[in-house]
């Protein structure tokens, strides 16, 4: 009888232990292009491009919250959300691909990836939102997700690198970030726009 209501207390136990924590999502941290967003609160963000190769185009698509689910048609064969809004793309150091250099072939592979990186940064602010519409989704919520990704860039070295796998870097994988101070609340319970006004 014991030994059963032990074993009976330890699944009780093991059921109403949370769960552990998600980790947070660091981006994409690997490879020649690596991309990440943070929470700088006051309802902004800061996306980050690191980029060691020598092709400028690069470029992060975003969306908020749970905005349009089938995103936007621009021809280019899949959707897309905010990219243009602004355009978040990569810097490189010149020369640069494929504007100042030869055209990337078997024979001459002038794409390359093994440059010292170069940083682009671009903060959004959620409350003024500029290009695309649709507004801000959910306005009067304190915070807001952001889905990012890496939408555009070729793929490097005409579609393979020399260990035979392709340079896309994050195959347009979601990464996430959540954006805080977009509507704090008062002590009292209101919004400190309410409080003092636009």
């Amino acid at each position: 009888m014991t030994a059963a209501l032990a074993v009976a207390a330890g699944s009780i136990l093991a059921l109403s232990a949370p769960a552990p924590a998600a980790p947070p999502d660091e981006g994409q941290r690997t490879g020649p292009v690596q991309f990440w967003a943070k929470d700088l609160g006051s309802c902004k963000a800061e996306f980050a491009i690191e980029n060691r190769t020598n092709v400028t185009t690069y470029t992060i698509d975003w969306r908020i919250d749970d905005e349009v689910p089938d995103g936007r048609d621009i021809g280019v064969g899949f959707p897309i959300w905010r990219t243009g809004d602004p355009n978040m793309a990569s810097k490189a150091d010149s020369p640069t691909w494929p504007d100042e250099v030869p055209p990337n072939t078997p024979e001459n592979r002038t794409m390359v990836s093994d440059r010292d990186p170069v940083t682009a940064t671009y903060v959004q602010d959620l409350k003024n939102l500029n290009g695309w519409n649709p507004g801000l989704p959910n306005p009067e919520a304190d915070t807001h997700t952001i889905s990012y990704r890496m939408v555009l860039g070729p793929p490097g070295n005409n579609g393979q690198t020399p260990t035979e796998t392709p340079e896309w870097i994050g195959d347009r994988q979601w990464h996430t970030v959540t954006v805080t101070g977009c509507n704090p609340t008062t002590p009292g319970g209101g919004s400190l726009e309410e409080l003092f006004g636009s």
